[in-house]
């Protein structure tokens, strides 16, 4: 299958855009046509040509347009894959990326996967942080609620033809690829979106759990600033029931599962913390 790359991007993010595509440059894909393409948004877009790593052909276009997602709307028109993968700046893929969204795919009957986003740099904090977050997400994927699913503009993908018929993304600030992840969960089914935990990215900014907690403070402010929608809350009772299957899962003994129980309840205040200070910050 024919794959196109599409990310958004801002002068800004100059910096963080040649690491994301030296990864893409080097995916072990060969199954099929692999394009790139670059899209810089917001006023005066097009004015700045970012550096491409050697190696990789790059399709670069501008929309004068603030929102992200009118980026993704553009190169999504201008792409001739089968297959539209999207990420953004900061992050880098790992080798069989492309591949393991191609196989989540391919013959599945699902028509959007949601891979995972590491930490740049792995610790022991951060990984059993993140393991109730791998549980919680093989149990939203794995489900029946439309609610509870949620896409991921830094690692997502989606068959053509699927964003033919439900796209494009609302070109809103954030939130939009949740919004087509749940259209398409609530039309047609829950089947259609498929988990794709194999296929990584690693967020460069997030290199241990300051940094990871600060990543979900600036998230949930974003939200609540420009009032976007995102998954429906997960009821306690299902939070428990998850709670227990990582410890299970990953055989925790008493020590690790009271550091992780300690580590996501200073993941929620920073949660919190974030959509509270939404209201010091004034909207555009």
């Amino acid at each position: 299958m024919d794959v196109s790359v599409i990310i958004p991007w801002q002068p800004s993010d100059a910096p963080l855009l040649g690491g994301t595509l030296e990864g893409i440059r080097d995916q072990r894909y060969d199954a099929g046509r692999l394009e790139v393409l670059v899209v810089q948004y917001g006023a005066g877009a097009s004015a700045v040509r970012p550096s491409v790593p050697p190696g990789l052909e790059v399709g670069f276009a501008a929309v004068d347009h603030p929102s992200p997602y009118a980026a993704r709307n553009l190169a999504s028109r201008q792409a001739s894959g089968e297959v539209l993968l999207f990420t953004e700046p900061g992050c880098v893929p790992d080798p069989d990326w492309v591949a393991e969204h191609v196989s989540a795919l391919r013959g599945s009957g699902a028509t959007v996967s949601v891979g995972h986003v590491a930490p740049g740099r792995e610790t022991w904090a951060v990984a059993t942080f993140q393991s109730y977050e791998t549980v919680r997400d093989g149990w939203v994927f794995g489900g029946q609620s439309w609610q509870h699913m949620f896409g991921r503009p830094k690692n997502m993908g989606i068959l053509r033809s699927r964003f033919e018929s439900h796209g494009p993304f609302a070109e809103v600030m954030r939130g939009a690829d949740s919004k087509l992840v749940q259209l398409v969960a609530r039309e047609l089914s829950c089947a259609e979106i498929r988990h794709a935990p194999r296929a990584v990215v690693r967020q460069h900014a997030v290199r241990g759990l300051p940094s990871c907690y600060h990543d979900r403070f600036i998230h949930a402010r974003a939200l609540r600033v420009h009032r976007s929608s995102h998954a429906a809350p997960i009821a306690l009772a299902d939070r428990i029931s998850l709670f227990r299957e990582t410890l299970a899962q990953r055989s925790y003994g008493p020590v690790r599962a009271a550091f992780l129980l300690l580590t996501l309840g200073a993941g929620i205040v920073a949660f919190r913390l974030g959509g509270a200070s939404a209201r010091f910050v004034r909207r555009r």
